[in-house]
């Protein structure tokens, strides 16, 4: 499974324009996408116009968009916005110290080995929450020529493992000091970052920092690693990524733009590779945005957003409800889908595991994976 992290709070109303509806257009005067340039899935709902790969993905019955997905009593902070998403779980301890996400629990639970390339990070600034688990805390790296662990979630841990890296002749006592998941993780760095800047392939992505993390993961795969879960994140080179509380429509457009290539060029590499059958690929954010636009040419923080499905494993075609553009919570779109319904069917249907234990609890399982 590859999770990508759409940072900032995109506009779904945006993404998937609910052009059939009167109301989206008197909601949205000026960042509104025109009838006629909407991408159709349906009569009710389209793609946005940079967004023409995924319609032929779609026509290869290779992508699915899940209409309305949030969680009740939302929370608008970016920081713990995500932290919900990536966690699969609500309350305070999300986001501390020791907090596992959805996917690394996934690899606790399935992998029992310590493999410390199970789940691998591609350009995050830090571990991101969704692939760490308590028993493997995952591995990242920015570039291939900057592979560095990001396991433990705290200061002392990075300080423990600086030491290590500085250790010569390392006695047992010293040791105590750090995991063995380190000492693994110190251990296949060279190897990692090796293969992965050696990848070579004939498909053209985005010269960005996104779309190189997407064609790292690819040269992995490509390799034949054990991993299980890959992240990478759109937008964190970019100031403010999705958060468009202004200029949308140009931010948008070229974020959607990078997505689209990005994306699109990831699906062809595996299937040259003979790799597309494997790998399920999904988009996931820490919130939507408003119903309504501001004065300022964007959209404000809200609460439901599409996600988007990659891959042959999906049901291609759209999933769920379109959210009322009338019946809405302080201007917010209500969410129609429990985002951990399309977890459920990532865990049941691809992965082979069942969902409740590792989400805490039982979510209907939506019929979006095939």
């Amino acid at each position: 499974v590859v999770s990508l992290l759409l940072t900032g709070g995109p506009d779904g109303l945006s993404l998937v324009p609910p052009y059939g509806h009167d109301e989206y257009y008197k909601q949205r005067k000026n960042v509104g996408i025109p009838a006629k340039d909407v991408i159709k899935l349906n009569d009710e709902v389209g793609l946005h116009p940079k967004l023409t790969g995924f319609k032929e993905l779609l026509d290869q019955g290779a992508f699915g968009v899940v209409l309305g997905t949030g969680y009740p009593n939302f929370n608008l902070s970016h920081f713990v916005g995500r932290n919900i998403w990536e966690a699969a779980k609500t309350g305070v301890s999300t986001g501390a110290v020791g907090a596992t996400g959805w996917l690394g629990r996934y690899v606790d639970a399935a992998c029992k080995d310590k493999d410390p390339t199970l789940n691998v990070a591609v350009g995050p600034a830090r571990m991101p929450l969704i692939i760490t688990g308590k028993e493997h805390p995952g591995v990242g790296f920015s570039s291939p020529d900057s592979f560095r662990f990001l396991g433990e979630r705290s200061e002392r841990g990075h300080a423990l493992y600086e030491k290590l890296n500085k250790m010569t002749g390392a006695s047992a006592e010293d040791l105590q000091f750090i995991t063995q998941t380190a000492v693994n993780a110190n251990a296949a760095s060279t190897k990692l970052g090796e293969q992965a800047s050696k990848y070579q392939t004939p498909v053209t992505y985005p010269d960005t920092q996104f779309g190189n993390s997407v064609r790292t993961i690819a040269g992995l795969i490509n390799r034949g690693m054990s991993t299980r879960v890959y992240y990478a994140a759109q937008g964190i080179a970019v100031f403010g990524g999705y958060d468009t509380h202004v200029d949308q429509p140009r931010r948008h457009g070229q974020l959607m733009d990078e997505l689209c290539q990005s994306v699109s060029a990831f699906q062809q590499d595996l299937a040259q590779q003979g790799n597309e059958e494997r790998v399920l690929t999904f988009t996931f954010s820490e919130f939507g945005r408003r119903a309504k636009e501001n004065y300022s040419g964007g959209t404000d923080h809200g609460l439901a957003q599409p996600m988007f499905l990659f891959g042959p494993g999906v049901k291609a075609g759209v999933h769920g409800t379109q959210p009322s553009l009338t019946d809405l919570d302080q201007d917010n779109l209500k969410m129609t889908t429990d985002f951990r319904s399309v977890y459920t069917a990532i865990l049941e249907k691809w992965l082979g595991v069942p969902a409740e234990p590792i989400l805490g609890a039982k979510y209907p399982l939506l019929d979006c994976v095939v």
